[in-house]
């Protein structure tokens, strides 16, 4: 795959962007709107054609030492992962 870059501040997550966690691909959905102010969680979707299927919630300490941030890779609500790389339809 890609050089992975490490990410060590949530503040740098975007919804753009395509993370390897725990090496599955994830799309950056947001913060968790239900977590409690003085402990945040930011949320997670896998990319399409990925084995895991569920939405994962991330506190700050896993996000400093679990996320990769996966360059030239682009994420949106139709992307699709196959193979080595990453497929994206139009409509």
């Amino acid at each position: 795959m890609h050089d992975l870059i490490h990410v060590y501040e949530p503040s740098s997550l975007s919804q753009s962007k395509v993370y390897q966690i725990k090496g599955a691909l994830y799309r950056f959905t947001g913060k968790c709107p239900w977590a409690r102010i003085d402990h945040p969680q930011w949320c997670f979707t896998p990319l399409a054609g990925q084995r895991r299927k569920a939405d994962i919630k991330l506190n700050q300490n896993k996000v400093r030492h679990e996320i990769y941030e996966v360059p030239g890779m682009v994420a949106n609500r139709k992307s699709e992962v196959m193979g080595q790389g990453i497929q994206q339809t139009l409509f």
